[in-house]
């Protein structure tokens, strides 16, 4: 029994024994299986990182290409704009005539035009790319800085001199601002107008995007005529109706000269842009809808470029229409600022010259016979002021009104005039002095006309340039005056193609003083007769109620000038 019992001990023994080295088994294996699957899990968790690491150095490396290519871009943008500045400067620093300079590159540029012409029948187009204004450029110079210094001066001083002037003769202090103050008025009304003309004009995209689409629709050439005939008159509707109704508001609501002056160059400016959006965007459209092939057509063509661009165009400081211009990369509002203010001063200015210096001149025609001989010292005491003011005006708009709306569209062509002051032949002068208009003009009216009117005829284009640019101004003057006094456009269209011919062979010397001088008396003839005018209406008013009213001068009929044939001329003895 003994024997028994002990066997049986040493079975259960054996038994826990075994049973303990299972269970140390079964605990090693699963420490064994926990420590694999950390491992597994720290593997996917290094290979996550991994991930995450190459993710991130991927992204790194794409920003700092990105960088470095847009570091690289203004690099070399800023080289080509530095290198095309000083090529500029050195040609108008250069001791060779600027003159001659620009007609061998109009000779080459016409050359290159007529091999062109001879194969594809087309003048070469406007092309914009990033560059400075000139007076910008040479504002740098600190010469040209001092000249501008010297303006600033003269303001300050004719400020001064009309408040001493006043204060001491009439005891009262004037600052010059009745021109203003009178030319002005009714400031809200002339906004409320512009904003009207500008929704007026945004209705033009819908009608030509309705217009491009449904010609898609017409199966038969013959339904595409006539729906093309169609928006053809409505676009002559719709510029004869909006330019018929500007001018009627601006009669009705009887607005002053400046704002008149401001609301109908702004009615000119919406019919120019409606007409190059129109005129650049038609092939685009007839090519889209014509017969070519499916595969002659580009992939994704465009029909009509989209709102925005549209929206941009009506506001850039260009007038030829382009899906895309050249921009900048950031606006620069100090430069905004300084633009802003010199508009702000060369108003001040202007008004400054007609307070002292034409004002008294013309304000009594009309209220009394004038002699002949104050009639001849008022023309010729207004050519000064009248010059002084032509360049006022030439600065304020084409230079610091172009740059301030610029700078804020971050458009980066800003080559809205060249050096015109240079020009020695009045072909030139007009290329250069508003290259905004002349590039419309260009555009949309000579190259339109030598291509598929006048068939090749140049002279013909030149006098229908020359007529267009005349009926825009004079349509301007006449009804911001409520006169039609046609010296304007006697000016443009017959003085302005005599003066194309008398000043094409002469000197640089010889044509940049006669182009100087006819500049100086034609602004001052034209400053003295449209004052005359004026004031005359003023001082002797007519009933208005007929066209005759309009079209006769009134400085002819009333009180008018009276010759003396006993001038005599005499020596002053001292």
């Amino acid at each position: 029994m003994s024997e028994l019992k002990n066997s049986a001990d040493d079975s259960s023994s054996r038994s826990s024994s075994n049973e303990d080295i299972s269970a140390e088994s079964n605990g090693i294996e699963r420490r064994a299986q926990r420590e694999f699957k950390e491992e597994i899990v720290k593997d996917m968790a290094i290979d996550k990182m991994r991930e995450k690491m190459d993710t991130i150095v991927q992204k790194l490396e794409k920003d700092v290409a990105r960088k470095l290519d847009l570091l690289v871009d203004d690099l070399v943008g800023e080289v080509k704009l530095f290198n095309l500045k000083n090529y500029e400067l050195r040609q108008l620093f250069r001791d060779s005539s600027s003159a001659s300079l620009q007609r061998s590159a109009d000779d080459s540029n016409s050359r290159r035009s007529d091999r062109k012409r001879r194969t594809d029948g087309k003048l070469p187009d406007k092309v914009f790319m990033a560059r400075n204004s000139l007076l910008t450029d040479l504002f740098e110079v600190k010469h040209i800085k001092t000249i501008y210094h010297i303006f600033l001066v003269i303001l300050i001083i004719m400020f001064l001199n009309t408040v001493v002037h006043d204060f001491v003769d009439r005891g009262s202090i004037n600052l010059g601002l009745r021109p203003i103050v009178a030319g002005f008025g009714k400031f809200h009304t002339t906004l409320a107008l512009w904003g009207c003309m500008q929704l007026s004009v945004l209705c033009v995209y819908p009608c030509f995007f309705l217009w491009a689409h449904v010609r898609k629709i017409f199966k038969t050439n013959q339904y595409r005529k006539i729906w093309d005939l169609c928006s053809i008159f409505g676009v002559a509707l719709f510029q004869c109706s909006f330019v018929t109704l500007v001018i009627k508001t601006v009669l009705h609501l009887d607005f002053p000269p400046a704002s008149s002056v401001a609301v109908l160059m702004e009615m000119t400016r919406f019919v120019m842009k409606v007409h190059a959006f129109v005129r650049s965007n038609i092939p685009r459209a007839l090519a889209s809808s014509g017969k070519t092939s499916t595969e002659d057509k580009p992939p994704h063509a465009v029909i009509v470029p989209s709102f925005g661009k549209f929206l941009y165009f009506l506001f850039a400081p260009t007038l030829v229409y382009r899906d895309e211009y050249p921009r900048t990369k950031r606006i620069r509002w100090s430069v905004v600022f300084r633009h802003m203010l010199e508009v702000v001063g060369v108003i001040f200015y202007i008004s400054f010259i007609f307070e002292r210096f034409l004002t008294p001149l013309f304000d009594r025609f009309g209220g009394a016979e004038i002699s002949s001989g104050k009639f001849v010292l008022a023309l010729f005491g207004s050519i000064m002021p009248a010059s002084l003011s032509f360049l006022c005006g030439f600065y304020c708009l084409l230079h610091a009104w172009f740059n301030a709306s610029s700078e804020l569209l971050r458009f980066a062509d800003r080559m809205f005039y060249r050096d015109w002051w240079n020009a020695s032949s009045f072909a030139e002068y007009i290329r250069s002095w508003n290259v905004v208009v002349h590039d419309w003009l260009y555009t949309y009216i000579y190259k339109d006309s030598v291509e598929h009117v006048f068939k090749n005829c140049n002279a013909l284009a030149t006098v229908l340039v020359f007529t267009a640019s005349a009926v825009f101004h004079e349509v301007i003057l006449a009804f911001a005056f409520r006169f039609f006094y046609p010296v304007m456009f006697v000016q443009f269209e017959f003085m302005g193609l005599l003066l194309m011919f008398l000043t094409r062979n002469l000197s640089k010397d010889a044509g940049n003083i006669l182009l100087w001088f006819m500049l100086c008396i034609g602004n001052g003839i034209q400053m003295s007769l449209y004052n005359i005018e004026y004031y005359a209406r003023r001082n002797c008013p007519v009933s208005g109620e007929s066209l005759v009213d309009y079209m006769i001068p009134v400085s002819w009929t009333c009180h008018g000038i009276s010759h003396n044939p006993n001038w005599t001329f005499s020596a002053v003895e001292y």
